[in-house]
């Protein structure tokens, strides 16, 4: 690279640390571009083409690391990183290709590319990260979206730690809005459906272009022949519709944020500037002003560079346009024999931002708690921080500062540089979420043998992201089931065995918290057996309650081993675990005292049939009449009273749960028999 070495512009890394990576420049048929202080320095040695996306990585001084035509990275040297396989951006995709590199770890290349073609090898958005140290590729060609159009474009999240890579498909009408969080890009994007309609592959050409503060974008729609204009919020990454301009046929767009002017390509023959200080339709359209005219269709993209003067390039030329932004004065920078194609590269557009007074910011997740980082210009002596929450309002006089926020909700954050001349003030909406919370999935927990469950766990409400069990999206064939975003917005998972369960959950401030769950199957207890000793029914296993029945009817329960019968008849038994699992029944023990009353077990009243069942059943009686039917549980809860003539047979279908129930039958003498009914 001729001089890319020599920092001759002023830069100021308190509001803008990343000015300098716009300092060289690739496109075409192999040219860089170098912005000195006096002059554009061309580099005829760079390798590779592409008609019209490109994609160059600067780091924070100015000097070049890597650059891509969309299908080879090539290094500093010029030699191709990714020989092995290629990058699928489609060489003739508008915005085919974005580098970036990791805050925290700069030797990680993260790579964005996008091709609409219908090949599967090719099309779709796709993701690489290249590592710098080991010279390899983490991840290549990993599939994120398959129905994307040509277009992307990155802008800075609010706190200047995170950004956001936003694409739009090729058909429909949605945008798909990526954050690159700390160090990783968010598997899931925020998708809103908002753009206009594509019913064919055409409109996807035109480009999109964020403002360099984050505040609006401008989506060109090729043969929808208009322009949208959207707000952005870079806290949320959500767009909201303004309106739209019709243009014959627009291709690109750059904005330029002193003035509040939008510099629009249509059909490579014109340059139109639209002033936006008043947004409404009638005010755009009227303030619309041609800057520039070719004959033939060879404008190409518009960008503004580090010297604020717009640069368009030529299809097929040797030249590309400058235009000064001042005067509208144009002129050309010879390109040494090399070719220009329609793109120039696609940078962050926060990378041109540089505001009076700006901050940053860090969550704490598991608290309110944030930390402030406030950056000027100005060279301020003193500096406030105001935080309000409707009345209320509380302050700290530091240039940098931690804060913990009383509770949830919308909260205006102030930041505010004062130097002898001059007071600057800049002012952001940060949302604040609940605290995360521990054992979100709630308590480990069990079932009973023979039982069959079924557990609902759930997230937290109003989550970005859940992943149950491991989940990631897939949306490449090659990798496995495809897995869309759209499962993992389910915020419950039903459970109908044994196992350890795991939830990864991300809410909209994109923290993310993980939490484990088990479920066991406890096991039944072992058939007791009913020992009489001493006038005592016992049982012979110990647990921790005992159920005892008489002639097939509940006689009590009762966390003593043994009890003395008062009456004769056929005894059962069954136990409670501590866990509250029912062993099922004990062979029946017949006590014949001459001493205690007997109580018979024919069927004189009635009998139950089947038994067990599952809440349908036959009462059938001895004698024709009118009973009173009532069903309770072992606690002596009425579940159903009702009165009916019965003539020999009722079939009963009443909704229980599984158990054992009581069914008491009561004839016009008030004579009474019960039964132990079974569900199961």
């Amino acid at each position: 690279m001729t001089s890319g070495l020599r920092i001759s512009f002023a830069q100021n890394y308190e509001t803008n640390p990343d000015l300098l990576k716009t300092k060289n420049w690739y496109f075409g048929y192999g040219i860089g571009m170098t912005f000195e202080k006096d002059s554009i320095l061309i580099d005829t040695s760079f390798k590779g083409w592409n008609y019209e996306g490109t994609a160059i990585l600067n780091d924070k001084y100015g000097k070049l690391k890597y650059y891509s035509d969309g299908k080879f990275l090539y290094n500093s040297n010029n030699q191709i990183v990714n020989k092995n396989e290629w990058l699928r951006a489609d060489n003739s995709s508008c915005q085919g290709i974005v580098l970036f590199e990791s805050a925290i770890d700069s030797n990680k290349i993260h790579i964005l590319t996008t091709s609409p073609t219908y090949s599967k090898i090719r099309k779709g958005y796709r993701y690489s990260i290249y590592d710098e140290s080991t010279d390899s590729f983490i991840i290549i060609n990993k599939s994120l979206v398959t129905n994307i159009g040509e277009k992307q474009a990155v802008i800075n999240h609010q706190n200047n730690k995170s950004i956001w890579i936003s694409t739009h498909s090729l058909l429909n009408d949605t945008f798909y809005n990526f954050l690159f969080h700390i160090d990783a890009l968010a598997c899931c994007p925020v998708v809103n459906k908002i753009g206009e309609n594509y019913k064919d592959r055409f409109p996807s050409q035109g480009t999109l272009k964020f403002s360099a503060d984050g505040s609006m974008c401008f989506n060109m729609n090729w043969n929808l022949l208009n322009y949208h204009i959207y707000n952005f919020s870079s806290e949320f990454g959500q767009f909201q519709s303004i309106f739209s301009i019709p243009v014959f046929y627009p291709y690109a767009s750059e904005y330029d944020l002193k003035n509040k002017a939008l510099y629009v390509v249509n059909r490579g023959t014109n340059v139109f500037k639209y002033s936006l200080q008043y947004l409404n339709v009638d005010s755009v359209q009227i303030s619309k002003d041609t800057i520039l005219t070719v004959e033939k269709e060879i404008l190409g993209m518009p960008l503004i560079g580090m010297d604020s003067k717009l640069y368009i390039s030529r299809w097929m030329d040797s030249v590309i346009n400058r235009i000064e932004l001042n005067n509208q004065g144009l002129s050309q920078i010879e390109l040494k024999g090399k070719m220009s194609l329609g793109g120039l590269p696609n940078f962050n557009a926060s990378y041109f931002y540089t505001p009076s007074i700006d901050f940053a910011y860090t969550e704490d997740c598991w608290e309110h708690k944030y930390s402030f980082e406030g950056r000027d210009t100005i060279k301020a002596s003193s500096w406030k921080w105001f935080f309000r929450k409707n009345n209320f309002i509380d302050s700290i006089l530091t240039k940098h500062c931690d804060y913990q926020f009383l509770d949830t909700g919308l909260w205006q954050v102030s930041h505010i540089a004062t130097n002898s001349n001059r007071t600057d003030t800049v002012t952001k909406t940060l949302t604040i979420y609940s605290k995360w919370q521990k054992d979100i999935l709630g308590n480990d927990t069990f079932y009973c043998q023979g039982i069959k469950p079924k557990f609902v766990l759930k997230s937290p409400p109003n989550m970005h992201c859940i992943h149950w069990n491991g989940e990631e999206p897939n949306l490449d064939e090659e990798r496995g089931p495809i897995i869309e975003y759209n499962h993992f917005h389910k915020d419950s998972l039903v459970i109908d065995t044994a196992g350890i369960y795991y939830v990864k959950i991300t809410n909209k401030t994109f923290c993310e918290n993980w939490d484990t769950i088990k479920i066991e199957e406890k096991p039944k207890p072992i058939k007791p057996i009913i020992s009489f000793n001493t006038g005592e029914l016992a049982s012979t296993i110990v647990a921790k309650e005992y159920r005892w029945y008489i002639n097939d009817t509940f006689l009590f329960k009762t966390t003593q081993r043994s009890f003395k019968p008062n009456k004769n008849g056929y005894y059962q038994l069954k136990i409670i675990s501590e866990f509250g699992c029912e062993s099922e029944w004990s062979d029946s023990l017949k006590i014949d005292l001459s001493n205690i009353e007997t109580i018979t077990n024919d069927n004189h009243f009635f009998k139950i049939y089947p038994n067990p069942n599952q809440g349908y059943f036959n009462i059938k009686v001895v004698n024709p009449g009118v009973y009173q039917i009532e069903i309770t549980d072992l606690n002596g809860k009425l579940i159903l009273a009702e009165k009916a003539f019965i003539q020999k047979n009722r079939v009963m279908e009443i909704e229980l749960s599984k158990g054992s129930y009581i069914v008491n039958l009561i004839d016009s003498n008030l004579n009474k028999q019960s039964k132990q009914l079974l569900v199961d």
